[in-house]
Formats: C-alpha cells, sequence, structure tokens
C-alpha cells in the first residue's frame, strides 16, 4: 500500500469529494501558508514603524497613570545606547505580529482545513473569524482593564518601610550634632506670594512664577516655550520609599507577552466548541472534567503571566467564564446536528 494510501485510509467506495490531502500535499500546503503569514507579518511590521512613537504612547499609558495616581515621577530608563532603538524595533515586530494576526490566524485555520473533510470544513468559516475576534478582545481586556489593576498592585505593593531614624540614634554610641541651615530673606519665598497650585498646568503661566500641579506632584516654571520640573513633591511621612526605576525594554516585553497571553487565552471557547462540533469530545465529557481543565487553565495562566495571584487570576477568571460560553454554545451545535440526523433519518 503506498504511503498517500496509508495517510488518506479511504475505503474504496468513498466518495471522490471526502478524499483528503496526501502528505506531500499537506507540505506543500504549510509551506505557501506559513510564506504568507511571513509576508504578512513583514508589512505589519513595517507599518507600526511608521507609528511607533503613538504605539509606545498607547503601551505605557497604563504604566504612566498608575504612576501619576500614586505621585511616583512618571519616566523610565534605558541602560544602554541602543536601548531606545532595540526597543522600539521589537515593539514594531511584535505589534506588527498582532495586526497581522487575523490573516495568520486565517492562513492557520486554512491548514487545519486543509486536512478535514470538505463537510468539516464549513466549521471553519464559522471558527475562524470568532477566533481572530477573541484574540484581540484578549489584548485589548488587559492593555485597557487588566493592566491598569496589575501595574497599581505590582507598583505600589511595599512601596514604603517604616522609619527607625529615632531608634537609629538611640543604638548610636555618638551623634554629631549636624548646625541647622537657617534660612535667610534670600532663599525664602515671600509669604505674600504664596505658590500658586492648579490641578493641571495652566495654559498660559508667567514666565518664570513657579506653580504646583497637583496631578503630578510636580512644582514647576516656565522659562521661554517650555515648562520645567523644579521638584517633585515628597509625603514627608513616606520618605522611606521604594519606588519602582522601569526599564523600558523590559516593561514593553512585560506588557507585550500579556497582550499576547490574554489573546491565547480568550480562544477558549473556540477550541471547546471547535472540540464539540468535530466530535472529538463532547460538552458532557468536558463538563465531567470541568474541574481538570480549569486546574490546566490555572497552570497555564500561572506559566504565561508574572509571579504573582492578582496577574494570574486576571487571566484564569476570563477563561473559566469563556470555558463555559464554549460549552454553551456547544451544546447548540450538538443539539442542531441530533435535530438535523434525526431528520435526516426519517
Amino acid at each position: 500500500m503506498s504511503v498517500g494510501r496509508i495517510f488518506r485510509s479511504i475505503p474504496k467506495d468513498q466518495h471522490p469529494d471526502e478524499v483528503r490531502m496526501t502528505l506531500g500535499e499537506h507540505l506543500d500546503e504549510l509551506r505557501s501558508r506559513l510564506i504568507r503569514a511571513l509576508v504578512a507579518l513583514f508589512v505589519g511590521a513595517m507599518l507600526c514603524w511608521f507609528f511607533i512613537d503613538e504605539i509606545m504612547g498607547f503601551l505605557t499609558s497604563p504604566l504612566f497613570a498608575v504612576l501619576r495616581a500614586n505621585g511616583i515621577e512618571t519616566r523610565m530608563v534605558a541602560l544602554n545606547p541602543a536601548e531606545n532603538f532595540i526597543t522600539f524595533l521589537k515593539v514594531a515586530v511584535i505589534v506588527g505580529f498582532i495586526l497581522s494576526a487575523p490573516y495568520s490566524i486565517t492562513q492557520i485555520w486554512g491548514f487545519v482545513a486543509a486536512g478535514l473533510y470538505p463537510h468539516e470544513r464549513k466549521w471553519i468559516r464559522m471558527f475562524a473569524p470568532a477566533s481572530i475576534a477573541l484574540f484581540f478582545t484578549g489584548a485589548l481586556f488587559l492593555l485597557l482593564v487588566a493592566a491598569p489593576l496589575l501595574l497599581s498592585f505590582l507598583v505600589t505593593y511595599k512601596n514604603t518601610l517604616p522609619n527607625y531614624d529615632s531608634l537609629t540614634r538611640i543604638l548610636l554610641t555618638r551623634v554629631e550634632t549636624m548646625p541647622v541651615n537657617q534660612p535667610t530673606p534670600e532663599n525664602v519665598w515671600p509669604a505674600t506670594q504664596p505658590i500658586p497650585t492648579y490641578e493641571n498646568d495652566p495654559a498660559d503661566p508667567p514666565e518664570s512664577v513657579p506653580w504646583i500641579n497637583r496631578t503630578s506632584r510636580d512644582v514647576r516654571i516656565r522659562i521661554g516655550d517650555a515648562n520645567y520640573i523644579l521638584a517633585h513633591l515628597e509625603d514627608v511621612h513616606k520618605l522611606n520609599r521604594l519606588d519602582p526605576m522601569m526599564r523600558v525594554a523590559d516593561y514593553v516585553v512585560f506588557i507585550l507577552q500579556l497582550s499576547a497571553a490574554f489573546g491565547i487565552g480568550f480562544q477558549v471557547p473556540v477550541v471547546v466548541a471547535f472540540l464539540a462540533t468535530l466530535g472529538i469530545l463532547s460538552t458532557a465529557q468536558m463538563s465531567k472534567y470541568r474541574r481538570h481543565v480549569i486546574f490546566g487553565m490555572a497552570i497555564v495562566a500561572a506559566i504565561v503571566t508574572p509571579p504573582d495571584v492578582t496577574s494570574m487570576m486576571l487571566l484564569l477568571l476570563p477563561m473559566i467564564g469563556l470555558f463555559e460560553v464554549g460549552l454553551l454554545v456547544g451544546r447548540v451545535i450538538e443539539r442542531k446536528r441530533a435535530t438535523q440526523a434525526a431528520n435526516a433519518a426519517k
């Protein structure tokens, strides 16, 4: 028996339209679809490079919003001269991959469909758009909902330590009294001219007159056409702070990896409904082993998210809900197929 015959396992009386592709045809199909996906990735990356500033602003906005809300200086650092360029290039490629994901997912589903019988391929046309929509929904859920909550927890966790200055002075065997710098009339802001305070920067502030920005908690001043920060205000009761110093490369990789993880995690209902549709697993079987499935999803969520319970739960809970949605869709499909089979039997 030939290799193609073994691969297809086609009975002699099978209709020609039900013939699957041979192994060689499958490999050719895989190669052509991979080439198309790579071309789409290149085009997406080039497009993103032209809008890299807007993309970086969108990706960093959750972090900067959390830093501003907690009175922390809104800046990130680069630790080597090429870091900004390399980071921006990575972002263009990764976001280009995300933008080209609909086409790439279509190619993946097309390759899967090539190995199915024609009567099975109609389900691919139904599941592929849902898979694409859920991928983007998961990525946007991370950026707009989960990321602010997650970053707020991580940035503010234990960021203030207790002050033991008085205990330190008691334990010291010798304390030198340092002279206190007394203010002089030259370095004291006139009491009759209090520093003006605004929620945000005024539209047209006077030059060389400082003001306080309540939102950013900065003392600012205008010189020429630009505004400058004179000082960042710190709560005197929280001087022993552990403020995060974010590295731009680490943050961008962190947020994009989470976006991809959430996009993939949101594929759960499509996978569940697809398995039920093809009869690989019934919804009754998946419901029976629900606890095992949830345990598996918890392991996946723990692996693809940072090592904290908050980020894991932000991914796991939507996955559990989407698993139940997939079961509902699968039951509807199973009932529809059973009805069609009963009508055909009549």
